[in-house]
Order: C-alpha cells, then structure tokens, then sequence
C-alpha cells in the first residue's frame, strides 16, 4: 500500500504540473482613444443638398466632434459656438448657431459625438446672378476659448 500512494502522489503531482500554465498579462487601455487634445476637433461627414433655391432650401452639414476635456457647448443660449461663414462675403455672411453643453459643466471628461448644422436658407449675393456657388467654412469654440480645426465644405450651387 505504501507503494501504492507513492505511484498516486506522482501521478497527482505529474497531472497538477501538466495543467499549471505560465500567467499571461494583457493590459488594456483605459482610454481607448489614446491622448485627446483639449482643443476639439471637427469633421465634416456629409453636406447635403449640393444644390438649393434661395430663400426656400436648407443645407445641412453633418460634423463628427472630438474635445478632451468635454468644454464643448455654452448652458447660455445667447452665447453662439458654431460658426459658418459662407465664401461668397466671408465678413457679411457669417452664421453662427448656440450649442448646448456636451458634458455636465464640472466634468473633465472626453466628450465626442455628431452634430447636424442646419442652414435655413441663402441667397444670391448678386440678384442678377442665374445662380452661384459657395463654399462654407466651418468651426466651433470650447468654453476656454480654443477653436478647432476649420473645415471646408463642397461646392454648393445656390439658384434663384
């Protein structure tokens, strides 16, 4: 019997060493979009309709936005952080629209997300125009006064 036990504390020792395997440590990042700047950036998805009729079409710029400490929006609706200036009067024909806050006002948090800017109507800048075309420049400002890149839209063709 002794005999015995010594051939079963091997083999439960040879099974027990056969099953042990060496720990592997995977570390995942706890950001997953690495270092976000404080300063936010845009994107531009879509613009739609390339061609309108004054007074009466919308335009819409869709945008993707990335800020990385979440200051993106005002809580005063008075207070606009979008801009949009339309090509054709660059210093005249400047939109800008109010854009509520992304995250709670005390958070420093990462923050991104799509926006939709609508554009209610335009106009030919020159009456006697058949029709013209525009481009617009897009941008927005975080509550620390940062602005972000500019984005360029397509061509778009504005008819009477």
């Amino acid at each position: 019997m002794n005999m015995l036990l010594k051939y079963s504390i091997i083999i439960f020792m040879l099974i027990f060493s056969l099953n042990c395997q060496k720990e592997t440590t995977t570390t995942i990042d706890a950001d997953p979009l690495g270092e976000i700047s404080k300063i936010p950036e845009i994107e531009l998805l879509e613009v739609t309709p390339l061609s309108v009729v004054q007074y009466a079409d919308s335009i819409s710029f869709k945008i993707k936005y990335l800020d990385g400490d979440g200051d993106l929006g005002e809580p005063n609706p008075d207070i606009k952080t979008i801009l949009l200036i339309d090509s054709r009067a660059p210093n005249d024909l400047i939109f800008d629209f109010h854009l509520s806050p992304r995250a709670p006002l005390d958070a420093i948090i990462a923050v991104q997300g799509e926006l939709d800017i609508i554009l209610n109507n335009t106009i030919l800048v020159d009456d006697v125009n058949s029709s013209e075309t525009a481009t617009f420049s897009i941008f927005i400002k975080d509550r620390a006064g940062n602005e972000s890149n500019q984005l360029q839209s397509p061509e778009i063709t504005i008819n009477p």
